[in-house]
């Protein structure tokens, strides 16, 4: 009842302004006829009591007005997908003709013929055209989810005969909050800090978001990179959601910096597209939607570009993925206000404006969709059609992954390929492939003949072929590698597969043995090991860890090997009597999904004893975080994503201007992200220095890393001094100030960067911080320039690079030549204490696994870290430099 007068005081307010909110309506449906719009269906102005364009609208708000849209009228239907980890709802509605509204499930499965090969093809001229509009998964770029608002009450309210065709020969679905977290963190921000009039200077508060900014979700994630790794909660209900409808046209609604002006597709021809895609989709689809949105933006008299920016090279993101799906994926960005006003090369950029140009290009959008309806929809078909024929042609008939020493893993890459709805099969039987050996029950087949060819592509193939050598953002998107699980490639196509998948395994945590009078022992090698210990400690039971490995005897009389940082949970020693231990154990196995393995004596069949020296008990961690303005927000939240979704750790963030009178003395670890550490001033950092001597454990990545060194806490070297350009060493003759260049091949300096590539380390595989991996080798994700000398003490470098690294991704010969046999990852002794360098970020959008155990052993086990000493003189004049 209270919904229904709230939303009647609204609309009375709204049409008491009767004439502001026609006036409105020609700004923003400028074509439009007053009397082609229903007046039962209410404006956004109408339902939300102020005009859109002067106040920034939270995404509560925006959800009711949808929800209004659906109550008011039989055009629109809405749908929860999802929730948010702040608890936002992600809402999607779906806007169509009340006939198809009421026939979407026949509609569904007729479509089910254009992505199944195997099915009759459908009647085109009867099947309608899906159009997806997508808004704000960027929060703060703030104008797309306002437009989203207009263009549904468009789609619903408009009576003309062109708009009721669309209706009749599409389905429209608006998912206008991609990022709901993110948008109110962003909306609060600049309600809070708007003026009357508005404040056009780019320097005023308004126009400058405070750190993290709105961008990212909860945990400071870019959700527009997270299409292919589906790491997150919005990410993974937007994959469900477009499976089931597989949209013909996706668009996904951005904004870029004030001195823009409107950017769509087509991209950059050849050099920024992916070989895997039909050509038609960038040069037919792509250009032929181009005239639409091009015509709607010349009608306006605002100016655009084209061809000139933004990778189509992966399917990383929403502009993208579509393209690996038979659809057209695109890219609007406009020129933002960043407020409601602000200066910019272009004038006063006005967020009204921003809107405006959104809602135009919407509306084109669907125009064009349904005016090319079979164009698209056949194209579709020929996709997944001409996927089995490329498939076929391909060297590589089926991938084959899977450790049964690591069950975690190995279902977390199953899950995702499933969500991708790739098909998977169960392994038919042992087999032995590029000298790794995989086991009937603890791995899968991935055949590359079916539909979804292009995306298992994708995800397991390398590629260090480019077009181009400039890039937008990464070039090693072979999501198969972040898992740090075997995989292997099968030429031939004899091998035998399973039955299919249709859903991952339920991995049933207990304690095989049941109650034990001793010990319990876990190995560390599966990935939820780190996360049961964290949740013994926190239930007050003590845990240690085994340094060397051993073999226990079972029950049965065999043995059972254990590998190198084992848990074992000694029954004695602790505070609890034994049958609460049994319980806690029990209990963290059901929840961590892990096996622990009950033994009744300490005497081992093989290597060390229970009681050696070698296992230590693991002091509880208390880690820290630097957060704040300069630090790198996005790996903030990778650290504080992993510590509390995967280890269930309590992480203090500690913002970095608090730093000088933080107790120290309460951590046991503390970890520096990349960023700009200059507010900590000498005595901060000499007090840092301390708690290290006195047995802290820091942890530093990327350029936090060089500062480090910089600061003399560790006596390890960079390959490249701090500060140094790429002139300085890549200048082989002369100085830099001869070097000479045409400006306009400017844009190739990117190329010195290391554009976000995947590359081959060897691993100490007895060292603490590598403790869990059972392979030396390891995929190492580089998107720094964080060039890590080797230790001096030959024990200390846990990871460094292979003499030739590159697996996958662009990189200049000069810079992979400084990352051949360069150091990744090196601890360097202080006292009592230790550094943990990292040169590169080894929870890399929370999805690389594979290095994301290092992370946790750093901050679990880095206590136990006793730096040995073994310094060797340097031999060569280089090494003593």
């Amino acid at each position: 009842m209270f919904k229904h007068y709230l939303t009647a005081g609204l609309l009375a307010v709204g049409l008491a302004a009767g004439a502001p909110v026609a006036a409105q309506s020609r700004y923003f449906f400028p074509a439009a006829k007053a009397e082609d719009f229903d007046p039962a269906i209410p404006t956004p102005e109408q339902f939300l009591g102020y005009p859109i364009g002067s106040h920034y609208t939270r995404s509560d708000q925006i959800v009711a007005y949808l929800r209004e849209l659906d109550r008011v009228s039989d055009k629109v239907s809405t749908r929860v997908i999802g929730t948010t980890y702040e608890e936002r709802p992600q809402l999607v509605a779906t806007i169509t003709s009340t006939e198809n509204q009421q026939n979407l499930p026949q509609i569904h499965a007729q479509r089910r013929g254009l992505t199944d090969p195997t099915l009759p093809a459908p009647a085109y001229a009867k099947l309608p055209v899906v159009v997806s509009l997508n808004f704000g998964v960027h929060g703060n770029e703030s104008s797309s989810s306002e437009a989203a608002l207009l263009l549904a009450y468009y789609l619903t309210a408009s009576r003309s005969p062109e708009t009721q065709r669309w209706l009749r020969e599409s389905v429209v679905t608006i998912d206008p909050l991609e990022n709901p977290d993110g948008r109110d963190r962003a909306t609060h921000w600049f309600d809070q800090n708007k003026s009357w009039p508005a404040v056009t200077d780019p320097l005023d508060r308004e126009h400058t978001e405070a750190w993290p900014g709105g961008r990212t979700n909860h945990f400071y994630t870019d959700l527009n990179r997270d299409w292919l790794a589906l790491v997150h909660p919005e990410s993974r209900a937007r994959m469900a959601f477009y499976h089931e409808w597989y949209p013909n046209v996706l668009i996904d609604f951005h904004e870029m910096g004030t001195n823009g002006t409107y950017y769509f597709e087509p991209s950059k021809p050849h050099s920024t597209e992916n070989d895997l895609v039909p050509r038609s989709t960038y040069e037919v689809l792509n250009v032929h939607l181009a005239k639409y949105f091009a015509s709607a933006l010349d009608q306006l008299g605002s100016l655009y570009w084209t061809k000139e920016q933004f990778d189509n090279l992966s399917p990383i993101y929403g502009s993208t993925y579509p393209d690996f799906e038979g659809g057209v994926g695109i890219t609007f960005e406009v020129g933002s206000s960043r407020g409601l006003a602000q200066e910019g090369s272009n004038g006063v950029v006005k967020f009204p404006f921003t809107i405006r140009n959104h809602v135009a290009t919407g509306l084109a959008t669907v125009r064009g969709a349904v005016e090319e309806k079979e164009l698209f929809l056949k194209a579709q078909r020929d996709f997944f059609t001409s996927a089995l024929t490329e498939a076929r042609k391909f060297p590589t008939k089926a991938y084959v992954f899977g450790s049964a020493q690591d069950p975690t893993l190995t279902n977390k890459l199953l899950e995702t390929l499933l969500l991708h709805h790739v098909q998977v099969h169960e392994l038919g039987q042992n087999v032995t492939l590029d000298k790794q050996t995989f086991t009937k029950g603890a791995a899968y087949v991935v055949p590359t003949v079916q539909p979804q060819y292009r995306i298992v592509n994708s995800i397991f193939e390398e590629l260090t072929a480019f077009h181009d050598s400039v890039f937008y953002d990464v070039t090693g998107w072979a999501l198969a590698h972040a898992y740090g699980l075997p995989v292997a490639k099968q030429k031939a196509a004899t091998l035998v597969q399973g039955a299919p998948i249709s859903a991952t395994k339920a991995l049933a945590g207990n304690v095989v043995g049941g109650q034990s009078s001793y010990a319990y022992l876990l190995p560390w090698s599966d990935y939820n090991a780190p996360k049961a210990l964290v949740a013994l400690q926190q239930a007050g039971v003590l845990a240690k860890v085994a340094f060397k490995p051993f073999a226990a005897g079972t029950k049965e009389g065999g043995k059972t090997d254990f590998g190198y940082g084992t848990l074992v949970v000694p029954v004695a020693a602790q505070a609890l009597p034994a049958d609460s231990v049994f319980r806690v154990v029990s209990r963290v196995a059901q929840r961590a999904q892990v096996t622990f393995t009950s033994v009744s004596t300490g005497f081992s069949v093989g290597g060390i004893d229970l009681g050696s020296n070698n296992v230590r008990t693991v002091p509880e961690a208390k880690a820290a975080l630097l957060v704040g303005t300069g630090t790198n927000a996005s790996e903030v939240g990778e650290v504080w994503f992993h510590a509390s979704q995967q280890l269930g750790l309590p992480l203090s963030k500690i913002e970095l201007s608090n730093f000088g009178r933080a107790p120290l003395g309460r951590y046991s670890a503390l970890v520096l992200v990349g960023g700009v550490y200059t507010a900590l001033d000498r005595p901060t950092v000499e007090r840092l220095r301390r708690w290290v001597q006195e047995g802290g454990t820091l942890i530093t990545i990327k350029n936090a890393s060089e500062w480090a060194l910089k600061q003399g806490l560790v006596t390890e070297k960079l390959l490249i001094p701090a500060g140094t350009s790429w002139a300085d060493t890549a200048a082989t003759k002369g100085s830099v100030a001869t070097r000479r260049a045409d400006f306009v091949t400017q844009e190739q300096e990117g190329t010195r960067a290391i554009a976000g590539s995947i590359y081959r380390a060897d691993v100490d595989l007895t060292n603490p911080i590598a403790f869990g991996l059972t392979s030396r080798n390891l995929y190492v994700f580089r998107n720094g320039t964080t060039f890590l000398k080797p230790s001096r003490n030959p024990y200390t470098t846990v990871v460094r690079y292979t003499a030739q690294p590159l697996v996958s991704g662009y990189v200049s010969k000069g810079n992979v030549q400084k990352i051949s046999n360069s150091a990744a990852v090196v601890v360097s002794k202080l006292g009592a204490g230790r550094v943990v360098l990292f040169a590169d970020d080894p929870v890399f959008r929370s999805y690389w696994h594979g290095t994301a155990r290092l992370l946790s052993n750093a901050l679990l086990l880095g206590t136990l870290l006793n730096v040995p000493e073994g310094a060797a003189a340097p031999t060569t004049a280089e090494e003593a430099n």
